[in-house]
Parts: structure tokens; sequence; C-alpha cells
């Protein structure tokens, strides 16, 4: 029995003999700071101006129609998404006194909304700019994304339109550069 505990003993000396990791190994497995929460009235005027700005883009005489509004959330160890829908053009419906869209209006609509993408990709753009300056206090590697959903009649023709357009960027490259995509 005593040389059993003997060896026992003997074989658990090299763990107390093992070195103990330095102090600036095990600092780096902490978790990154987290982002500072963003004030919820910020991101409220941030949809506000957005929803102003869409709704000017195109002028007073044949406005863009907006959908809903704009509607911003900070997402954690992500960063702040905002997302709307909105018709480039506002079109005219189907009634009891319409049956059907002629030809020539619908022409019409879709040619006002191929002048109208670039005023929208412009409103984004500037939209991005404003979000990398208001959210300072989220770190510089977190996403920016800005969505617009784009509204078409059943009888539109859709053709080379986009359903949606995606802008986003890190906080730190909002201002001069970002992704865009159509889809």
């Amino acid at each position: 029995m005593k040389p059993a505990c003997a060896l026992l003993l003997l074989s658990l000396v090299p763990a107390w003999c093992q070195v103990a990791k330095p102090a600036a190994l095990a600092s780096a497995n902490l978790p990154a700071p987290r982002a500072a929460r963003i004030p919820p009235q910020t991101i409220t005027d941030l949809e506000r101006a957005f929803n102003n700005r869409l709704l000017t883009m195109a002028g007073v005489d044949d406005p863009v129609d907006l959908l809903g509004d704009t509607r911003g959330v900070q997402l954690d160890d992500y960063g702040v998404v905002f997302t709307t829908e909105v018709s480039l053009v506002r079109t005219p419906g189907i009634s009891p006194f319409r049956k059907q869209i002629p030809p020539e209006l619908a022409a019409h609509v879709h040619q006002l909304r191929v002048e109208r993408m670039p005023l929208l990709k412009a409103a984004m753009t500037e939209m991005l700019r404003n979000m990398a300056t208001a959210f300072v206090q989220i770190p510089a590697g977190q996403q920016l994304v800005l969505v617009v959903r784009l509204y078409y009649g059943t009888w539109e023709n859709t053709a080379g339109m986009p359903a949606q357009v995606i802008m986003r960027s890190d906080r730190a490259s909002a201002a001069g550069k970002f992704d865009t995509e159509e889809r």
C-alpha cells in the first residue's frame, strides 16, 4: 500500500512544476469592448432627416412616395442598420374608373424611375456620411448599413431596375468609401 501511495505522490510532482501563463497572454483572451449605446433620440433624428431628404430629392411638382418611415436599429457587435421603402414615382392606381394603365403612362413612369435612381443614390450617400459623423461612439470597424426597398406596381416594367439598393461601410471609411449593391 505504501509503495502505491508513494508512486501516486511522485506522479503528481510535475503538476506543481508547470510554468504559469504570462499575464499578457491571459489578457489577450478578453472580449473586445462593446460599443456604447446610441441614444434613441439620435437614431430618431436621423430617421426623420432621411425621410425629409427622400421626400424632397425630386422636387415638389412630382414627389417621391415614402411608403413608411425610415427605421434604424443598433445591433450589438455589428453596427447600425437603417431601412426604408420608397416608390420613386407616385404612380396612378387601377380603379373602377381606370381599368388599366395606358402604355404611354407606364413608359413615362418607367422613365422617371430611371432618372431618379441617381438622385436616390446621392441621398443614400449623404445619409451614410451623416451616420458616420453622428455615431462616433461606435468602434471604427463596425458597420453602417442603409437599405432602401423600391416599390413597383404590378403593371410596371421593372427591366433594369433593382428591387433594393444597399449601401454599407465601416464607420471609419464611411466618409469616403462604401459598397453599393443592387438586388
